[in-house]
């Protein structure tokens, strides 16, 4: 008898040791963040019943401002030998009315699975973003302190990653004394045509100290089908989804190419980065009409310089300066300016206040829609906003974001 008690005695602390040990071994974190702001706005483009337009300023409520609002869980699981299974599921949604991202798709940002390895790098599976953006929208004002609104015109280089894969398989590797490389392979799944709705993406990052430098290479066919779900509403920038501007359709486009190269130093209290991108849009239906409905094709050079200023450890100012030049192989370039500037303080190391003005200016051809005649102006077109009824506009934005 006291054999045997002292067997269960022993199997059952055995029990409880190897329940901590796995429980130590493997763990899950739900994440999230709340964000959302009020947006000024002068110049709103408004089509009056008898065809013609006129601008006005507006107010209106925005979510995922400063940082996308979002919830998620991540996890991980330590199977021995330096190796880590992790996976990431996560939700976009609009605070302003409690709406997702995207109606009928439950994680509409990440939702992926992989394993880890220090020595051998990261290797993931599923819906998920790609290194090449990863890299560059580091050094974009828009993903640090600018808003959204203070992307590049439409997204088109995907530097605020309005494009997720799916049925992606990604790789990371280590890192070689700072330097770091990185491939995504996007599958079409349609049968019959491999080369429908592919992506693939390159990308290799060097860190040493103070210095980072980025470079790489995207490629997708059929963007928004592929990425958007065939609406542009679906943005993952748009803080206002039925407002989105007629600018979205630009990547309703056989094929998008974009490579770029970027870096950026820290001096004391100052980060100066600088980021160029070529995108090259095939075929846009943009561009259709029924002379040729095949649309046309469309290249954008962005360049972007970023100055962040840590005043103190809770306060920082910034600004940036952004050049677009967009020329359709059938058409005159449009050229145009934008800067941004803003301030945030951290109220807690969860919690910020922000606010944030951003300025354009359009010249050229334009890619303004014009409403009456269906044709291009030239119309300011500030990222997410409604655009304006002249080539200039002002945004702006002030708000809260809350990390959890």
């Amino acid at each position: 008898m006291k054999k045997e008690i002292v067997c269960c005695t022993v199997t059952t602390l055995f029990s409880c040791v190897l329940a901590t040990v796995a429980h130590a071994q493997s763990s899950v974190t739900l994440f999230g963040t709340a964000d959302a702001g009020i947006i000024y706005s002068t110049n709103q483009q408004i089509t009056h019943t008898d065809g013609h337009t006129d601008g006005h300023s507006n107010w209106q409520m925005g979510s995922g401002i400063l940082e996308p609002s979002r919830w998620g869980l991540t996890g991980n699981e330590d199977i021995g030998g330096g190796t880590t299974v992790k996976f990431t599921l996560e939700n976009g949604f609009f605070a302003q009315n409690g709406a997702q991202f995207q109606g009928g798709t439950l994680f509409n940002r990440n939702a992926w699975v992989g394993v880890a390895n220090a020595n051998y790098g990261t290797l993931t599976l599923g819906r998920q973003y790609d290194p090449f953006s990863d890299n560059m929208g580091a050094y974009v004002s828009s993903t640090n302190w600018s808003t959204l609104y203070g992307s590049h015109f439409g997204d088109v280089d995907n530097l605020n990653e309005a494009f997720n894969f799916n049925n992606s398989i990604k790789y990371l590797s280590p890192s070689f004394g700072g330097l770091t490389v990185g491939g995504l392979f996007s599958l079409g799944g349609v049968a019959g045509d491999f080369s429908q709705n592919r992506g693939w993406s390159i990308a290799a990052n060097y860190t040493r100290g103070p210095l980072s430098l980025s470079a790489g290479y995207l490629q997708l066919r059929n963007p928004l089908q592929a990425a958007l779900g065939e609406r542009a509403a679906v943005y993952r920038i748009s803080a206002v989804p039925m407002l989105m501007p007629p600018i979205a359709n630009l990547q309703n486009a056989q094929k998008i190419d974009i490579w770029g190269a970027g870096g950026s130093y820290v001096l004391d209290q100052v980060t100066f980065a600088l980021s160029y991108t070529h995108t090259r849009l095939s075929q846009s239906q943009y561009f259709a009409s029924t002379a040729g409905p095949r649309g046309a094709d469309i290249s954008f050079d962005i360049a972007e310089l970023n100055t962040v200023w840590q005043y103190a450890p809770a306060l920082q100012f910034a600004f940036a300066y952004i050049f677009n030049n967009a020329k359709p192989d059938q058409g005159a370039s449009t050229r145009i300016h934008q800067v941004n500037v803003g301030a945030m303080y951290n109220l807690s190391k969860r919690t910020a206040v922000y606010a944030v003005a951003i300025g354009q200016k359009s010249s050229g051809a334009g890619l303004g829609v014009n409403p009456a005649g269906g044709g291009t102006q030239n119309l300011a077109q500030i990222p997410t906003l409604v655009n304006s009824d002249t080539d200039k506009q002002l945004a702006i934005i002030a708000g809260i974001r809350h990390n959890f």
